[in-house]
């Protein structure tokens, strides 16, 4: 039987391109496209600045003191209120505002597990103020004339505070300062924040070490994408090799440092459009 071979045939329709020049000087469709991408930008914006913002704090213990039993070079205590404590510690609490937005009369409280609360310190940077307990707080821990703290008082008092902020501004801070103790003494102290505000939550954030107020980590990151964007620019803008490699190895000893910068400016960028 003779043999068939399927042949096949493509046809190729040749269509005019579309005359970019042409659409770019309608101005109707101009206008059209400038409406649409102006409105979703604006959305973009109202929806960013509708956004609950997160304010952050830090907590930060140094050891004062600790207890310790030596029979050789003698014992050590440490006592408060001529009591003996296990152990002694110097505990920072900070919040700080960088949502890009003012807050008013906001209300935090502070708190704790096993780790007490001894004395206290507050203040605001930059002003002379301190923070004062809430109303419901003082209330709370109100002894009359004559009587002594009640041990519901006592342990209210000893493992949490609540505080009103009158004002804090973007980029203002509130410090609270505690001399605490654990009294199991296994771990180091432990110190929560929390809040309920309109508009507004919290969150706890890690101290790492930074580069110009950026956490290093982060910096590197943002330094090492720049200098990979440098890379590809001085490839294509230098003809001559050694110039790229001299721009590229700048950017590279730098990048840290290049990185928090232009994090920093992302950060003062957004702020100005979510405001």
């Amino acid at each position: 039987m003779p043999e068939y071979s399927t042949i096949y045939i493509t046809l190729a329709i040749l269509m005019p391109l579309p005359d970019f020049s042409q659409l770019f000087e309608n101005k109707a469709l101009l206008s059209a496209l400038s409406a649409v991408g102006g409105g979703l930008i604006g959305n973009l914006i109202a929806v960013l600045r509708s956004r609950v913002k997160t304010m952050e704090y830090t907590v930060h213990h140094d050891r004062v003191g600790f207890s310790a039993d030596d029979q050789v070079f003698g014992a050590i205590r440490v006592t408060w209120q001529n009591h003996d404590v296990t152990n002694l510690f110097s505990s920072r609490v900070t919040l700080e505002n960088q949502t890009g937005k003012d807050f008013t009369n906001i209300k935090v409280k502070v708190y704790t597990g096993d780790t007490l609360l001894l004395g206290e310190r507050t203040e605001i940077p930059g002003t002379t103020y301190i923070l004062k307990w809430t109303d419901d707080f003082q209330q709370q821990l109100r002894v009359l004339p004559g009587d002594v703290p009640s041990e519901q008082q006592f342990n209210t008092y000893n493992h949490s505070r609540e505080y009103v902020v009158p004002v804090l501004n973007r980029g203002q801070r509130v410090v609270m300062t505690y001399l605490t103790t654990v009294p199991a003494g296994g771990q180091g102290p432990a110190i929560w924040l929390d809040m309920l505000h309109e508009g507004v939550k919290v969150q706890h954030r890690q101290v790492v070490p930074q580069v110009h107020g950026v956490p290093i980590r982060l910096a590197i990151s943002v330094g090492l994408v720049v200098c990979v964007a440098v890379l590809a620019v001085a490839s294509v803008a230098f003809t001559e090799p050694w110039a790229a490699a001299a721009v590229c190895m700048t950017f590279g000893l730098f990048a840290q440092s290049i990185g928090a910068f232009v994090y920093r400016g992302l950060r003062l960028l957004k702020a100005l459009v979510v405001r």
